[in-house]
């Protein structure tokens, strides 16, 4: 039990800053600990042999027990902001040579053929039409890496607390009847319908207007992106005691049961979402559930592969 707690505590942390275990602020931590033990012994020891009064040694190991203490955290703390940095650097590094580097690709290798001496004598061997295939590949790929960097920096402003987080009292059916109309072109185009049930009565909720209308639409993107083509996308709006619970389900591929536990991590997508060649930054779920946490409410999720997912959250009404 003892060697299981130590392997998931200290190495699989150090695993995630990706950095030695001498450089991890839980190994340092653990370190410390056994240094402070080992002080307060010893003092205990050193004073019952040199000062009569057992109180003055009391007082003698709690000063040092505590002094050390101070400095320990002092020094965990230090090297935990190093850590994190470090493993914020890794991630952007892998931002980089992965998420960016095939939409770079198609963009060089389409804009080579377009601005190539053979360009005008292909595409007069094309179809009617065929060329602009080319013109797609570029808009696809620059909107990808747009909607990347975007999300990016979102997630920078939220933790920098930069973003317009001015909580105000609105609808939140109003927002969803708003994102709704602007996905209703897309979702006709996938054969699917969406449909929102709502609570008359649901009070107003007390929240930010541009961060919830980030969530709703992260979610619904979502669900028109994951379903298989066809079918509908419910959306259903409660009042429940001191706050309003959103809800939205879809007959999608669903997420397996073994990727549920990551759903909300950062740059996380599931097996079963790659595999469909649906393209995602990994970041809306993580985004959505950092506002959610930033507004004092609550997010989940259920689902069933192959069958569907239902997200659901909450905000308070004051």
């Amino acid at each position: 039990m003892a060697k299981k707690f130590f392997q998931f505590n200290i190495f699989a942390q150090c695993k995630r800053y990706q950095i030695p275990a001498w450089q991890c602020p839980e190994f340092l931590f653990f370190i410390m600990g056994i240094i402070i033990i080992i002080s307060s012994i010893s003092f205990y020891a050193i004073g019952e042999r040199y000062v009569s009064d057992p109180r003055i040694v009391a007082l003698i190991v709690m000063i040092v027990s505590m002094t050390l203490l101070v400095i320990a955290f002092t020094i965990t703390r230090s090297f935990e902001d190093l850590a994190e940095a470090n493993r914020m650097k890794a991630e952007f590094v892998n931002i980089v040579s992965h998420q960016l580097r095939a939409p770079l690709t198609n963009l060089r290798w389409a804009t080579q053929f377009l601005l190539s001496e053979d360009f005008s004598t292909v595409a007069k061997k094309l179809s009617t039409g065929k060329e602009s295939e080319y013109f797609d590949i570029i808009k696809e790929n620059s909107y990808r890496m747009e909607q990347l960097i975007d999300d990016l920096l979102t997630i920078t402003r939220l933790k920098d607390g930069r973003t317009n987080s001015k909580r105000t009292k609105f609808s939140l059916a109003g927002i969803t009847k708003g994102t709704m109309e602007e996905c209703r072109a897309i979702a006709s185009a996938s054969n699917l319908s969406i449909e929102l049930n709502e609570d008359k009565n649901a009070p107003l909720v007390f929240s930010s207007y541009p961060l919830i209308k980030i969530v709703v639409d992260n979610l619904l993107g979502n669900a028109i992106n994951y379903s298989n083509g066809g079918g509908k996308i419910a959306i259903k709006i409660k009042s429940l005691p001191k706050k309003v619970q959103f809800e939205i389900t879809d007959e999608g591929i669903g997420i397996p049961a073994e990727d549920r536990k990551y759903i909300f991590e950062k740059f996380f997508r599931a097996k079963n979402a790659v595999k469909a060649e649906v393209y995602g930054t990994g970041l809306g779920l993580f985004i959505a559930k950092l506002i959610i946490d930033q507004m004092k409410g609550r997010i989940w999720f259920k689902s069933q592969q192959d069958k569907g997912t239902t997200f659901y959250f909450t905000l308070p009404i004051n």
